[in-house]
C-alpha cells in the first residue's frame, strides 16, 4: 500500500527539492522597510530566494534539472554563516570586536 502526501502538488518530481524550495521561500518571504530580505538581510529579492524559486521551477521539471538544482541549493546552505538568522548588517557592525 502506498501512501501519497497530499499536501505535495500532483505535478512535482522531485518532492524532497520542492520541499527544501518551500522552506526556503518561506524564510525569505520578503522585503522589510529597507528593501533587504526580512531572513538575511540581503538586498531583495536576495540570492537565496531566487534560487529557492529555481529550486520551486525544477522540481516540476525532469529529474535531470531538478539533481542539478539540489545540489546548488546544498551548495549554498555549507557557506559559512548560511542558515543562522543574524542580520548581515549586524555581523558587519559587529566584525570589529573579533580583531580587537
Amino acid at each position: 500500500m502506498v501512501i501519497a502526501d497530499q499536501s505535495v502538488p500532483p505535478d512535482i518530481v522531485d518532492r524532497l527539492l520542492w520541499r527544501d524550495a518551500q522552506q526556503m521561500l518561506g524564510r525569505h518571504a520578503g522585503a522589510d522597510h529597507e528593501g533587504n530580505c526580512v531572513w538575511c538581510g540581503w538586498r531583495w529579492p536576495c540570492a537565496p530566494r531566487r534560487l529557492a524559486e529555481r529550486a520551486d521551477a525544477a522540481s516540476r521539471r525532469p529529474w535531470r534539472e531538478a539533481w542539478t538544482l539540489r545540489h546548488d541549493l546544498n551548495s549554498i546552505r555549507a557557506m559559512p554563516g548560511f542558515g543562522d538568522n543574524v542580520d548581515r548588517h549586524e555581523r558587519s557592525r559587529n566584525r570589529g570586536a573579533y580583531y580587537d
